[in-house]
């Protein structure tokens, strides 16, 4: 069969090395293809097939139903039971009784001072000035009714003003008062943070109670009062926030888990209605069950699916890389772009489907790939397929939709198809707009298929819009490195090495002008018989141009550049043979040298293939017969392999025509459609095209390009009066 023919000389030009990486490479492609989307499979809203990322608050477009038997613990539920049980306890003052008897003690040690008249012992105070300005009776008084207010203010409770900002801060309006052995008004009790007396009021208290109980006081005496008071007074109830928190603790290990239960059947989401936050984290925990994960049967389904598609890429490079020697560069680089791709596309979903993204599909970066495969080898059918394989992978991933094989394929092959082997600089800019402008529009139409909102309509436009200049922006990085390293010849490559002013082309242009005129001509009839036919023309134009840089070494064997000795009148045949056939060898030897592509190489190597040298090997017929001797036909073939490719074949028979032709006397259209025609018969009659692809309407469009060519190479001019 002919795909085994052609994986098996595929393989058999391979080393043993090349066939294990080849074989890793394409099961790390499986692997790859495989796992992300079966890991994406197990987040939120893949295993129950939920059309899209919900959010609280919103409502559900669509039904969703348990496919089995479930339950869990909500641990958010749970949490934030806990946290309200916790919450629940309010925070919890005590009170201080040594507190309340350094408050009494001061003051007694305030009326030992005023009974004694000796105010030494105090501390100096406004308190202790003011009572010492005053009578031992009036002073006593003020004592007295000093201790009256104490005691009550002492049994309701002087607070912290620090703690109860502190309380009031985390957002409580209520405390919690610890029970008291003592007489304490409110131990036990839970009273409003307001309704308490802090020390920082104490002041302003004690002037309302004393105009309250004694309003014959004036000012004065009520401030003294006020002043003494607050001298010996200091916070007896606290915040005890240990008893808090340990209080917050017990209560919170009480609580129970909350316990989900849903049955077979039972709505997860139900179509118009609005979506809790419940409902989301139950579609989380049923899409980590593993009863809910992709069942083995489909599992295995994808696994098939995975083989057969990277299996097909693989087999359409075999079948359709012309040059073997680039095979496994190629397979290699594709298949490692794809799992790079993979990689890309997997990081990108798990990361927007957490963000709720719908239309993930414009987020891909599958487009990059395709347009490498198109500039790197030169055929857009080579794109064409890389886009199959990373649109075809793309169908398994639980994000896809109806569209997403036809959104990412087109995309890809839009892209291809405006992208043109420009040799401008505006060329680059035009390709990435129109693809660009393309790209959006395909993107426009599956959004408005998808029934999207506006706001992701213009999301998914914009980010296309951006992956597709980011895909041309890198494409113009990587190629020249790929260039470089893989020394391919894209058409980039191929336009520098055309222009005529290099080295090499130099010196062939000073030693051999004629061979220089000639491979100019080959050049351009190669370019437009390989454009005719749908080849390569711009690398049968660089071969064309460098074909005969080996005559460079001994130009004045060649006749194009005698201008009146012959330098094979001096020599036998045979020497003047291996001459001829030397500048094949020599220019190849000298294409490696300047490092010229493959490709070019190929097109050096084979533009005489095993042909016969007949001009020397009939005179040396002849001579052999004037002596009775023998002649062998190798001394007088080339050494080269027959053209392997249609750009080598139409260098071939555009050298052979441009020379040939030269000798014709007075020709027109008919003379040189025999004549090609004859130089064409004779190539097949060789066999020099069998190896070429070349088909019988390639030959009669290569005749008529070459007609074309030479009656505009030889056009006759009026002769003009010589005065």
């Amino acid at each position: 069969m002919r795909w085994n023919k052609e994986i098996s000389e595929g393989l058999q030009g391979l080393t043993r090395r090349q066939r294990v990486a080849l074989f890793l490479v394409v099961l790390l492609t499986v692997i790859l293809g495989l796992a992300y989307p079966l890991l994406l499979s197990s987040y939120s809203g893949f295993a129950l097939s939920i059309s899209r990322q919900y959010v609280p608050g919103e409502l559900s477009d669509e039904d969703v139903f348990s496919p089995a038997d479930f339950s869990y613990v909500d641990d958010v539920a749970t949490e934030e039971q806990v946290n309200a049980a916790a919450e629940s306890v309010l925070p919890i003052f005590s009170y201080s009784i040594s507190s309340s008897i350094e408050m009494r003690a001061r003051l007694d040690a305030l009326r030992s001072a005023v009974d004694s008249g000796d105010y030494s012992a105090l501390e100096e105070s406004p308190a202790s000035k003011s009572l010492s300005s005053l009578s031992q009776s009036d002073a006593m008084t003020v004592v007295r009714l000093a201790q009256e207010c104490l005691e009550s203010i002492v049994m309701d409770g002087i607070f912290s003003s620090e703690d109860v900002a502190q309380v009031r801060d985390s957002g409580y309006r209520r405390i919690s008062i610890e029970p008291s052995n003592v007489s304490f008004s409110y131990g036990g009790m839970e009273i409003p943070l307001d309704s308490v007396l802090t020390d920082a009021s104490v002041y302003s208290h004690v002037l309302d109670w004393a105009g309250r109980f004694y309003p014959m006081l004036s000012a004065g005496e009520a401030d003294l009062i006020a002043a003494v008071v607050t001298y010996v007074v200091e916070p007896n109830v606290y915040y005890d926030e240990i008893m808090t928190i340990s209080k917050r603790e017990e209560v919170a290990a009480g609580v129970p888990p909350v316990l989900v239960e849903i049955l077979k059947g039972d709505y997860i989401l139900k179509r118009d209605t609005i979506v809790t936050e419940q409902q989301l984290r139950t579609i989380e925990r049923m899409s980590e069950d593993p009863l809910l994960s992709v069942p083995f049967s489909m599992a295995m389904g994808y696994a098939f699916f995975v083989i057969v598609m990277t299996l097909m890429t693989v087999y359409l490079f075999f079948r359709f890389i012309r040059y073997r020697y680039r095979l496994f560069s190629y397979v290699m680089l594709f298949l490692i772009g794809t799992d790079i791709i993979l990689t890309l596309s997997y990081l990108i979903i798990h990361l927007l489907t957490n963000e709720g993204i719908r239309f993930i599909d414009p987020f891909l970066p599958v487009i990059f790939l395709p347009l490498l495969a198109t500039s790197v080898t030169g055929m857009r059918r080579m794109g064409f397929f890389v886009a199959l394989l990373l649109s075809g992978l793309a169908v398994i991933y639980p994000t896809s939709h109806s569209f997403t094989f036809f959104y990412l394929l087109t995309t890809s092959v839009c892209s291809m198809l405006f992208m043109r082997q420009g040799k401008e600089r505006l060329d680059v800019i035009y390709q990435t707009l129109f693809s660009t402008f393309a790209v959006v529009a395909l993107t426009f139409i599956v959004s408005v298929i998808y029934n999207l909102g506006f706001q992701q309509i213009f999301q998914s436009m914009i980010v296309s819009a951006l992956i597709t200049v980011l895909s041309f922006m890198l494409l113009s990085i990587v190629l020249p490195v790929l260039e470089k390293i893989f020394n391919i010849p894209t058409a980039f490559r191929l336009h520098e090495l055309s222009y005529a002013d290099t080295p090499t082309l130099n010196r062939l242009s000073q030693v051999a002008p004629g061979t220089w005129n000639h491979s100019r001509n080959v050049s351009e009839m190669a370019y437009t018989a390989s454009k005719a036919i749908g080849a390569n023309a711009d690398l049968a134009l660089v071969g064309g141009l460098y074909h005969d840089i080996g005559k460079a070494e001994h130009p004045e064997y060649f006749i194009e550049n005698q201008s009146g000795k012959n330098a094979h009148d001096e020599i036998n045949n045979t020497l003047s043979a291996a001459i001829i056939k030397s500048h094949v060898k020599l220019g190849v030897e000298k294409a490696k040298e300047i490092g010229l592509p493959q490709e070019v190489i190929d097109i050096i190597s084979e533009h005489h293939g095993n042909d016969l040298i007949k001009y020397f090997y009939n005179e040396a017929v002849r001579e052999a017969k004037e002596r009775s001797l023998t002649v062998s036909e190798e001394d007088f073939r080339y050494n080269g392999r027959t053209p392997s490719t249609p750009e080598s074949a139409v260098v071939m028979l555009a050298d052979c025509t441009e020379a040939a032709t030269r000798t014709l006397k007075n020709p027109n259209h008919q003379k040189y459609e025999k004549f090609i025609s004859s130089i064409i018969m004779d190539k097949m009659n060789y066999k020099q095209l069998n190896n070429s692809g070349l088909t019988l309407n390639d030959l009669d469009k290569i005749k008529e390009s070459f007609i074309h060519y030479l009656m505009g190479r030889d056009h006759q001019r009026i002769e003009y009066d010589k005065e």
